[in-house]
């Protein structure tokens, strides 16, 4: 087969292929550059090829991949023995936390999520011999999700240490009544304790805490508290380690209020007791105190309790009660002003003496119609303060507090001051 001749006799048709071809690869090229996929070279296979559909990151045509999430968790998965005082905690190297939950007992731990996303740390005690499950949600830096499930398992206490506590919540007490703190187990690490008891008062005192035994402490401002004042005492003992496998094991919160300022000053010496509120003198009453052989204890005492009438047995504080001086009667109107038997009370056998001389076996006589009007008076924690008595104060409760200087109350602070 001949081509097509043009005139002269000389064959066409190479020629215009040519150019068609010619016109086609130019006008490819010319849309290959608009395109951006290399042009002629690229059309021809002479050109590195362009990535179609990947995301450009440096030139380099290919798209990278997000950092997985790596997860970092306390306690370690399928721990034991964990304390009570432990804090869960989950953090995450690349990626967020989305959400954390830890369950244990039938309940969720209270935590807090970091504002970067990056930690939760839990903000509850947790509860003896209790299997807590931790399962923690994150994403990665692409919003892929991921999960991770661990567990650990508490510690079973050898004893759980609990409080008691005076005053009672909502009681209206005297300005000299101190917080007091009974233990139900002896505290070895009485510092850790310590940290955990606050107090705080409507307004604003200095007072420390003072450990009187192992299962026993006090706090008390460095003078009376403010009358008026709110009181409350937050015993965080819910994870409290108090050594040698003894475990806080719940929280308790007492509130109360501090009443009128009442103090009234027994003198031994001329027989009298003035009765002082708000710095106002109500009564001046005759009264008889402890005889020589029986003195009544000198200083600083608070109101303990009151009893409308109150069975006295000698045999409790070292007298017989058949030997001379011994007694076992009931009392009228008696007010307890410490635990060694010291009482202001109605002692009718002894009004004849009231105002003159000290016949009693220690405590504060007066007539029964005085009595009644100062027991009518009187709260728990109101001062009675003995002056001019040869007796010493000593450590009986409702002396021990206000007769101690206040760098020895510090002194048996368990925190450094």
């Amino acid at each position: 087969m001949t081509g097509w001749r043009g005139p002269g006799g000389r064959p066409a048709g190479p020629p215009v292929v040519a150019a068609v071809v010619l016109v086609a690869l130019v006008v490819g090229g010319l849309v290959a550059l608009a395109r951006g996929d290399g042009g002629v070279g690229g059309l021809l296979g002479g050109g590195a090829s362009g990535s179609r559909g990947g995301n450009d990151r440096g030139g380099d045509g290919g798209g990278r991949e997000a950092a997985p999430v790596r997860f970092v968790v306390s306690p370690r998965d399928r721990a034991t023995r964990v304390g009570l005082d432990a804090r869960a905690r989950v953090a995450v190297e690349a990626g967020r936390l989305r959400a954390v939950r830890v369950t244990g007992g039938g309940r969720r731990l209270a935590g807090t999520l970091a504002e970067d996303g990056r930690t939760w740390v839990s903000s509850g005690p947790l509860a003896p011999a209790t299997r807590y499950r931790v399962v923690a949600d994150a994403v990665d830096d692409a919003g892929t999700p991921t999960r991770r499930r661990t567990s650990f398992t508490t510690l079973r206490p050898r004893a759980e240490l609990r409080a008691a506590v005076m005053p009672l919540d909502g009681e209206t007490v005297g300005v000299g009544l101190p917080i007091g703190v009974w233990f139900n187990e002896p505290v070895t690490d009485r510092a850790a304790v310590e940290r955990r008891l606050q107090v705080t008062s409507s307004k604003p005192v200095t007072g420390a805490w003072h450990w009187f035994t192992d299962t026993e402490a006090h706090y008390r401002p460095k003078a009376y508290w403010p009358a008026g004042s709110r009181v409350t005492l937050r015993a965080r003992l819910a994870g409290a380690n108090a050594g040698q496998g003894v475990w806080g094991v719940a929280d308790r919160t007492v509130r109360w209020r501090i009443g009128a300022r009442r103090v009234s000053v027994v003198d031994v010496r001329t027989h009298r007791m003035r009765v002082v509120e708000g710095g106002r003198t109500l009564r001046v009453l005759p009264v008889s105190t402890g005889r020589a052989q029986y003195p009544t204890t000198n200083g600083i005492h608070f109101v303990l309790e009151k009893t409308p009438v109150k069975l006295m047995d000698s045999s409790t504080v070292g007298i017989p009660r058949n030997g001379p001086g011994g007694y076992y009667q009931r009392v009228a109107w008696s007010v307890r002003i410490s635990n060694s038997g010291e009482f202001v009370h109605a002692a009718p056998w002894s009004t004849g003496s009231q105002g003159r001389a000290n016949v009693s076996h220690g405590c504060v006589n007066l007539s029964t119609a005085n009595a009644a009007w100062f027991y009518s008076l009187t709260r728990r924690g109101d001062v009675v303060e003995v002056r001019g008595s040869p007796k010493p104060p000593g450590d009986s409760f409702g002396v021990a507090d206000w007769n101690m200087s206040w760098r020895r109350w510090l002194a048996g602070s368990a925190l450094a001051r």
